[in-house]
C-alpha cells in the first residue's frame, strides 16, 4: 500500500488525536527504518523510548515467534509460566518484594495510585492525596492526566477526580509545606522528560525521600521513561541511592510489546486483595516472553553498555553548545536532548534531519529529544552529530 493510500484510510477512519509526520515505515532491521519508499533513517526516536532493542533483534524476534506459535494468551484466572519466570527477574537482587504487570504506563501509575489508597484505608487513615510536580506527565487516563502537572493536558476533562495537588519541580521547599497530615505520597520523575529534559537534583530527591520518611508518607518514582535502563542503570533513582515504596516501568520493558510493571516494597506491597486490581491482558504469555529477553540482555552487559554510549553521546553534544542558538544539552545515558533558544525552530531542526536520513523527536518546538535505542552504535552516533552540525552551520543566524 503507498503512503497516499495509507493516509486517505487513516484520515477517514482513526479518531484526529495525533499529528503525524508525512511518513509510513514498513520495516526495520538494526537500528535503522525504512519508509514505504525504501528510503532508509537512523533511529533516535525508538518508538518515543520503546524499541530499546532496536529492529529484528535476532534473540527478541526468537523469542516472540516461539512463543506465539506456543501460546499468546490465556488471563490471569490461571498460572502463568512466563509472567511467573518475568517477575523472578525483574524483583530478583532490587529492593522490591512484589508487583503487578499492566500494558502501559498510565495503567502503571493507576495501580500505584490505587495501592496508595488501598494502604492507607487498610490502616484506617483517609490520607488521599498524591503531590506531583509541575511539567510532570504521569499518563492518559483520568487520574494521571490530573496527576499530570500539566493543565493543557487536563483542562478539558473537567470535572477531574480529586486528590492530586501539583507543586513546582525541584523545589523541596513547596513539598514541605503541601506535604499535609492528608497526603498519601508523593510522586516525581527522576528525570522529567515528556516535553523538555529535566534531571532533578541528588538534594531535591534525596529531601522529597526525606520528607516522606518524616511524614510516614510513600515515596513514588514514576520511571515509565527512565526505566529498564535507559540512562545507564536498570532504575535511575539508582543513580542516587533511594529506596523509593513503589517505581513504574514502561516503554522499553517490552522490547516493542505493550507491557508495564509497579514494584513495590514494604507494607504496600501487599496492600491488594484478590478482587482489588487486575486486568485481562497484562502479563500475557507474548508480552512476558519478549520481556525477559530485554530484562536477560540488561543484566548480562546490556547496562554497562548503555552508560557508556551515554557518555560518549553526552561529550559529543556538548561541541554543540559552541552555537548561540543552543541554549542547553542535558540528560544521562540514552536520554538526551538539544535544547534551542527562540532563534531556531526545533521542528525545522527535526525536518532537516529527517531529510538526512535521521529521526528525532521535537518537543515544544525547541527541545531536540533523544532516544536511540540500546543498540545504537558509535559510529551513527558520530554520523548523527555530523548531520546535526551541518545543520547548524547552514543555520544564518
Amino acid at each position: 500500500m503507498d503512503l497516499k493510500k495509507i493516509k486517505e484510510l487513516s484520515n477517514k477512519y482513526y479518531m484526529n488525536v495525533f499529528h503525524r509526520q508525512n511518513i509510513c515505515f514498513v520495516r526495520g532491521n538494526g537500528n535503522k527504518l525504512y519508509d514505504t519508499t525504501g528510503k532508509e533513517y537512523t533511529d533516535f526516536v525508538s518508538g518515543i523510548g520503546v524499541n530499546c532493542l532496536g529492529y529484528n533483534n535476532p534473540d527478541l524476534t526468537k523469542a516472540i515467534s516461539d512463543q506465539a506459535a506456543k501460546l499468546i494468551h490465556s488471563s490471569n484466572l490461571y498460572y502463568n509460566e512466563e509472567q511467573a519466570a518475568l517477575c523472578e527477574k525483574l524483583i530478583k537482587g532490587t529492593i522490591f518484594t512484589k508487583m503487578f504487570l499492566a500494558n502501559s504506563g498510565a495503567e502503571a501509575n493507576e495501580c500505584a495510585i490505587k495501592l496508595v489508597r488501598k494502604h492507607y484505608n487498610l490502616r484506617g487513615q483517609h490520607r488521599p492525596v498524591i503531590i506531583t510536580a509541575n511539567g510532570s506527565f504521569h499518563g492518559r487516563t483520568l487520574a494521571t492526566l490530573t496527576a499530570t502537572g500539566q493543565e493543557s493536558h487536563y483542562k478539558i476533562y473537567e470535572p477531574l477526580p480529586s486528590g492530586f495537588r501539583h507543586v513546582p519541580y525541584g523545589d523541596l521547599n513547596a513539598l514541605k509545606n503541601a506535604l499535609t497530615d492528608d497526603v498519601g505520597a508523593i510522586m516525581l520523575e527522576v528525570i522529567q522528560s515528556r516535553s523538555a529534559i529535566r534531571p532533578a537534583d541528588y538534594d531535591y530527591l534525596v529531601g522529597a525521600y526525606a520528607l516522606c520518611r518524616s511524614k510516614d508518607a510513600l515515596f513514588i518514582l514514576d520511571e515509565i521513561q527512565t526505566g529498564m535502563g535507559r540512562t545507564g542503570k536498570m532504575f535511575a533513582f539508582e543513580h542516587h541511592g533511594l529506596q523509593p515504596d513503589i517505581v513504574t516501568v514502561a516503554k522499553g520493558l517490552g522490547g516493542g510489546l505493550p507491557i508495564s510493571a509497579v514494584l513495590a516494597r514494604g507494607d504496600v506491597a501487599n496492600a491488594f486483595a484478590i478482587g482489588d486490581h487486575g486486568s485481562t491482558l497484562s502479563g500475557n504469555q507474548l508480552a512476558c516472553a519478549a520481556a525477559s529477553v530485554v530484562v536477560d540482555k540488561l543484566k548480562n552487559g546490556l547496562l554497562e553498555e548503555i552508560a557508556q554510549k551515554g557518555e560518549y553521546f553526552s561529550g559529543k553534544l556538548a561541541y554543540f553548545n559552541k552555537y548561540k542558538f543552543v541554549s542547553g544539552i542535558k540528560g544521562l545515558g540514552l536520554l538526551q536532548s538539544v535544547e534551542l533558544g527562540s532563534a531556531l525552530n526545533g521542528n525545522y531542526v527535526a525536518a532537516q534531519l529527517l531529510n538526512a536520513g535521521v529521526l528525532v523527536n521535537c518537543t515544544k518546538q525547541n527541545v531536540i529529544r533523544l532516544l536511540p535505542p540500546y543498540t545504537i552504535e558509535k559510529s551513527e552516533i558520530d554520523e548523527f552529530c555530523e548531520k546535526l552540525d551541518d545543520i547548524f552551520r547552514n543555520t544564518n543566524l
